[in-house]
């Protein structure tokens, strides 16, 4: 592991976007030789941070770039955020972009911040982009201006998603729930990130709408364990890792977090402080940690390609012994949806 960390240092002095994509590329590579089973939580680390480095650099040479065209107003405070795995510190190696940016200046001078911000954010994609971070397709970028406002104008939009409570808005808080900061001002984002909690807490019809959501995807597991592939073209005998059972505990420990105000921004910050509130009971709370390993090592064993079919596996590809954990990790996430429901629905 001691090659990855430097692989770290050599991309904390990169100097160009070309030297950040041969140690994005150089990271697959000797993530390859280094991942096993008994490492992973160190390891796991040691990819978030590696993912931290490479794209507060490109942000910074972003930043950088924006100055020296002398375009808007760089804003009194600002932040650039991470969502997605990469806010949950629990990324694969090539995941998607998922940012955006918050920022607060003067009343007066924040037509001048926009221009700033949307400048800094389109470089800053296509920098990622250019270092090997596919764009989000479903525009969860910071050039998109539902991630990249004023304080004043997020505070607005969290609050009519809140008030309005359209299945749209419903997934825009789940995503938002995870943001992270990773360049610049981060308390602008703790603090925004808290508040957002806070707000979701105290709407107990909010909570069980939010609690429906946690319901879908449906786990891909039969009445008798029979895992259930997918069954026509391309992915044919394959499982979709994200929906197979990881994206539902993902939100389920989502939702406990949102209904014990909660406001952390990591997976296993959330699993923590849910288990020393008692809020799972405990063998289903160690059954769910032990599941997101499960999840997390087979996605980085067998996503370390770029490309759109990353996250299907084929299933008779997987050796026995995953196959037989993937199995117990898709029981405890349907634990974990009917657990929900349960207490969404207040039954």
């Amino acid at each position: 592991m001691e090659s990855l960390y430097e692989l770290i240092k050599q991309a904390e002095q990169a100097k160009t976007v070309g030297e950040l994509r041969v140690c994005h590329d150089e990271l697959a590579r000797r993530l390859r030789l280094a991942l096993q089973w008994e490492r992973l939580e160190p390891l796991s680390h040691i990819v978030s941070d590696a993912h931290d480095v490479l794209m507060k650099r490109a942000f910074q040479l972003a930043e950088e770039e924006t100055l020296r065209a002398a375009v808007g107003i760089r804003p009194r405070k600002w932040c650039w955020y991470v969502m997605g795995s990469l806010g949950r510190r629990e990324p694969t190696i090539w995941t998607d972009q998922d940012h955006g940016i918050l920022f607060e200046c003067g009343e007066h001078a924040e037509t001048e911040c926009y221009e700033f911000v949307r400048h800094v954010a389109a470089i800053g994609t296509n920098y990622l982009y250019e270092i090997g971070y596919p764009y989000c397709p479903g525009y969860v970028m910071a050039t998109n201006k539902r991630w990249g406002q004023s304080l004043h104008d997020w505070e607005n939009q969290s609050k009519a998603y809140i008030r309005d409570r359209l299945p749209n808005d419903i997934r825009f808080l789940f995503i938002a729930i995870d943001m992270r900061p990773i360049y610049g001002d981060s308390q602008l984002v703790i603090d925004s990130r808290k508040a957002l909690f806070d707000w979701i807490h105290r709407e107990p019809q909010l909570l069980r709408q939010m609690g429906e959501h946690v319901m879908f995807p449906a786990v891909p597991l039969g009445w008798f364990n029979n895992v259930q592939t997918e069954r026509w073209g391309t992915y044919s005998g394959s499982i979709h890792m994200k929906h197979s059972g990881y994206v539902q505990i993902v939100n389920s420990l989502k939702w406990l977090s949102c209904f014990a105000n909660i406001s952390a921004a990591t997976t296993l910050e959330r699993w923590r402080e849910i288990t020393n509130q008692a809020l799972l009971p405990f063998p289903l709370a160690k059954e769910a940690k032990d599941a997101l390993s499960v999840y997390y090592y087979v996605r980085l064993k067998y996503a370390t390609e770029a490309g759109a079919d990353r996250d299907y596996v084929l299933w008779r590809a997987l050796e026995a012994n995953e196959q037989k954990w993937l199995k117990k990790a898709m029981r405890t996430a349907k634990r974990l949806q009917q657990f929900v429901a349960r207490q969404a629905g207040g039954k």
